[in-house]
């Protein structure tokens, strides 16, 4: 006879489309400081992983502004508002595992700084992922032929990848219902894309001039690609 007593294969993703999903709570702190794969409490392996990937996006922001400042227009590009918040979210994780290592018992469950990170991390996972589906499926084959070059690998390839590797590495949770912050987000520049475009520029970029060449996005493209951002998170 069958055991009705036993819960469905598809309850624990049922079990997400909740609510309090939405929430950034979370009962075991010590999961946004530590690795899934460690063993005991802390490690130093994981210590210098956060700083090496914080070294690695701090490389490329900063290169990238030595090279495309073009007098602050570096700040109106999508992909540069990406690589950014990457930096951010493993700079951010990186002192917090810095902090737990130091002292484990640190941090709270209901402590405001894990939030942000929980918060930070998966808006930045979303966002690479995105940028990187747009310019491989959406622009690069339109774009003349020649060398890929690696700043488009840097930009556009590597984000999403290491981002993505992190998730595995992480010992958080990944919580469907979180899409409501990519979405915030992506809103936001939508947004900023459209009062830069009413302020009277010239011309309104959605990505980098190597996305684009000469042409320009409307700003509502933007409003297009914010809405699409949390469907790559599915």
């Amino acid at each position: 006879m069958r055991d009705t007593s036993s819960k469905c294969c598809c309850q624990p993703l049922l079990d997400e489309f909740q609510c309090s999903k939405f929430s950034l709570e979370h009962a075991q702190p010590a999961d946004f400081c530590r690795s899934q794969w460690q063993r005991g409490d802390r490690s130093f392996i994981w210590l210098i992983y956060r700083w090496l990937l914080v070294a690695f996006f701090a490389g490329g922001v900063i290169g990238s502004l030595v090279n495309s400042f073009t007098g602050g227009k570096w700040f109106i590009y999508l992909t540069d508002w990406g690589f950014t918040l990457c930096l951010f979210a493993c700079a951010y994780s990186a002192v917090v595992a810095t902090i737990y290592f130091i002292k484990p018992s640190y941090f709270a469950s209901s402590s405001w700084a894990l939030k942000i990170y929980w918060g930070s991390h998966f808006t930045t996972t979303v966002l690479a992922m995105m940028i990187t589906l747009v310019f491989w499926v959406a622009l690069y084959p339109s774009m003349s032929d020649g060398p890929v070059g690696l700043y488009n690998l840097w930009a556009h390839a590597f984000n999403s990848v290491c981002m993505m590797f992190d998730c595995f590495m992480v010992a958080f949770p990944t919580r469907l219902m979180h899409f409501i912050y990519p979405l915030i987000a992506g809103l936001l520049y939508g947004l900023f894309s459209l009062i830069y475009f009413w302020a009277g520029a010239l011309a309104i970029a959605l990505f980098t001039s190597f996305w684009t060449g000469s042409d320009r996005v409307w700003p509502l493209a933007a409003f297009v690609v914010a809405l699409c951002w949390p469907c790559s998170s599915a």
